[in-house]
């Protein structure tokens, strides 16, 4: 990741009480890579395989393309069916499916007046399940579907319900699916209000899932991100639906959720204020499956980068309870994620900052500092360094008493730039508000002594501009001989004295 990122993680931070060092952070940096991630944790699109694909019988004659579209065009309602029937287990091969073959032999516009035809609901089945999977290609393949002129009529079918309606809201789920130009075209065609029938919690399980996975892809996509207004009608519908057990309709709605809260203060508002949602999502954090948690963690953390008040209504629906749980979960992502999500409440308000700590979750974050993997290393060291910089003194008494110095430190000696500089913050915040209290020289005698300082010293030869400069800065301004340079500790009994504490550590 390029120092420019990291700028821009730094600049995306959101507490306006912090001014130009604002701390709660957006998920700017991890813009691209959800998208990404998406396609393992839920698919963009999916291909509607038809269960007989793949078991032609030996004596069953297998139509041609060109054949496909001739019978497709006849006048012959049995012959028209048998043809979409054909183009729909044509396009359901697992195995790379001929969609632009079809399309260059002329397939998708008679499949497209196929839905016109109310005097048969096979065809028009058949017709909406073979346009699914067209629209589950390429960009280009689904831009074909769109320039037909399908989804007019594949939002009337949706409104009309049952097998095709279902398989209606497929194909428009696929479209949307492709970006924010189709979710657009798709939700300005008036897919939504078609689509909330098929959201009410009584449908039947299959029509559900369905439209819970349709309605994350009208929430999906940046650039823009979706006009809120648009969608924003079917949050009592999904409030609802967080509520019931299915866990494939519960991990649809979660990513919904969280795109919605993937954006302005606004939007948060609006979702966090529907009634009964917010506890129903914050529950949803201790369901048994990732699949599940893991959508439901990142809305919450998107809460989280709100403003102090949406922060305050996470704290008190006790989501702090169920990130303690998340840390510990010893899954990789869980635990980066319920980090990150803990970082924007210790760059929040005093009290959010004293409600975290008394729940014990600097404790917490020091264990996650001791696991493997760097990138849950990295977010938990972005929350002590939140703390360093907006704790108050006994605050960070408590940070220091956690014994958070050594594994916080050791990340000096990382591979990963972001961790390094963030690490170098976070002492440079602590030095500082060590010199406030004349408390400089035992502090950095506890970080020579855990050989803190040579690391420090040995990133001076970094390649890293930032990193080099930030090392300077400490080792210039706060291990400098000079005797006027730093205030001489109080003299007690204890190691340290920054306040009045009984910390026998460090005392801001």
């Amino acid at each position: 990741m390029s120092d420019k990122t990291h700028t821009s993680r730094l600049a995306a931070y959101k507490n306006t009480g912090h001014g130009a060092n604002d701390l709660r952070r957006k998920r700017v940096e991890l813009s691209v890579t959800l998208r990404k991630q998406a396609r393992d944790e839920q698919l963009l699109k999916r291909r509607a395989m038809s269960p007989e694909a793949d078991e032609v019988l030996d004596t069953e004659y297998i139509m041609t393309p060109r054949e496909i579209v001739k019978g497709l065009r006849s006048s012959d309602l049995s012959i028209l069916t048998a043809s979409a029937k054909s183009a729909r287990r044509k396009l359901s091969k697992e195995m790379n499916p001929p969609i632009s073959i079809m399309l260059e032999v002329g397939v998708l516009k008679p499949l497209v007046d196929a839905l016109h035809r109310d005097d048969c609901n096979d065809l028009q089945f058949e017709a909406a399940w073979a346009i699914t999977n067209i629209a589950s290609g390429t960009h280009e393949h689904t831009m074909a579907v769109v320039d037909s002129g399908a989804i007019p009529q594949l939002i009337t079918l949706l409104a009309q319900g049952g097998a095709v309606g279902e398989q209606s809201a497929w194909a428009l789920g696929n479209i949307a699916g492709d970006g924010a130009q189709t979710r657009d075209i798709v939700l300005a065609h008036g897919a939504l209000p078609a689509l909330l029938p098929h959201l009410q919690i009584n449908s039947p399980t299959s029509q559900l899932r369905t439209a819970a996975w349709t309605f994350s892809n009208l929430c999906r996509n940046k650039n823009p991100i979706v006009n809120f207004e648009l969608v924003s009608p079917a949050l009592p519908y999904i409030t609802e639906l967080l509520d019931i057990t299915d866990q494939e309709v519960l991990a649809d709605t979660c990513w919904a959720l969280s795109y919605l809260t993937d954006g302005p203060n606004e939007r948060i508002e609006e979702v966090q204020t529907t009634p009964h949602l917010l506890a129903r999502l914050i529950k949803l954090l201790q369901h048994k499956s990732p699949a599940v948690k893991t959508p439901a963690l990142r809305a919450v953390g998107n809460m989280l980068t709100g403003s102090d008040e949406q922060t305050d209504r996470c704290l008190q629906a006790n989501c702090l309870d169920y990130l303690t749980e998340l840390l510990h979960s010893g899954v990789t992502s869980l635990v980066k994620e319920a980090s990150w999500a803990v970082s924007n409440v210790l760059a929040g308000t005093s009290e959010q900052i004293q409600l975290a700590i008394d729940k014990g979750m600097l404790v917490h974050l020091v264990h996650v500092l001791g696991v493997s993997d760097i990138r849950c290393q990295k977010e938990a060291a972005w929350a002590i360094t939140n703390l360093c910089l907006g704790g108050t003194p006994m605050q960070l008494d408590a940070l220091v008493s956690a014994g958070f110095i050594e594994p916080y430190c050791a990340l000096l000696e990382s591979q990963d730039h972001r961790a390094i500089i963030v690490v170098l913050e976070g002492l440079t915040n602590l030095l500082q508000a060590a010199a406030k209290f004349g408390q400089v020289e035992p502090l950095c005698l506890q970080l020579e002594e855990i050989a803190a300082l040579d690391k420090i010293e040995a990133l001076q030869e970094h390649e890293n501009e930032q990193i080099y400069k930030k090392s300077l800065h400490i080792l210039d301004t706060y291990f400098n001989d000079a005797e006027d340079q730093i205030a001489q500790p109080e003299q007690t009994t204890e190691e340290f004295q920054f306040g009045i504490s009984s910390n026998p550590n460090i005392n801001f």
